[in-house]
């Protein structure tokens, strides 16, 4: 009877440790970001007539992931599970690519990859780089991409306008997820106003 005691005493602790880890979790969930700002919308007075669909965009590895990534001299390459992106960066880039052509005066209409409504111009593009670049105690958001617009309605489908875009952000606070998302969304608006530039740019030529 005395040794039932004992075990119910070396027990009480185990089976509460294990209720424990249910109520509170021993790690924390991941921290999600999204590209967060507000578009620069210019006017083009050469508008296109022709609707216009966004494709989701082909990434190199590593950037088919939302785990954030950071990139070091030497080639090092890291990735965090604890802060992550809200999706890839071939889905990000897109669908912010989207929001600000259909507010812009380039398109008549704007749709994305899923939808079916007929659109004879297509946007798509390859993503290179979307990391977090250190070096020392430098850090900087980085982003490479190549973007392309063709017209479908033509035989053999016209490349109307292809160029690649090799960015960087101002310095950020080192170690800061925060401030990552924040500069690589400044550098996001960025590179969409001078995509709307271009584009305008090769439509009125």
């Amino acid at each position: 009877m005395i040794l039932s005691k004992w075990w119910l005493l070396w027990l009480i602790p185990i089976f509460a440790a294990g209720c424990a880890s249910l109520i509170f979790p021993s790690s924390a969930p991941p921290v999600y970001y999204q590209l967060d700002y507000k578009p620069t919308l210019g006017k083009c007075p050469q508008a296109f007539k022709k609707g216009l669909r966004v494709w989701t965009f082909t990434s190199s590895d590593p950037y088919r992931r939302t785990g954030m990534v950071v990139l070091k001299p030497g080639g090092e390459v890291s990735f965090s599970s604890a802060f992550q992106w809200v999706a890839s960066p071939g889905t990000l880039l897109p669908e912010s690519l989207q929001r600000d052509l259909t507010l812009s005066s380039l398109f008549p209409r704007v749709v994305g990859a899923n939808d079916h409504t007929g659109a004879p111009l297509e946007l798509s593009g390859h993503v290179f780089v979307f990391a977090c670049e250190r070096t020392g105690s430098i850090s900087r958001a980085a982003l490479q991409i190549e973007v392309s617009l063709i017209d479908t309605d033509e035989a053999p489908r016209r490349v109307i306008f292809r160029r690649e875009y090799d960015m960087r952000s101002g310095p950020f606070a080192k170690n800061s997820s925060a401030a990552f998302a924040q500069a690589m969304s400044g550098l996001v608006a960025e590179f969409s106003q001078k995509l709307q530039q271009d584009i305008c740019a090769v439509q009125k030529n």
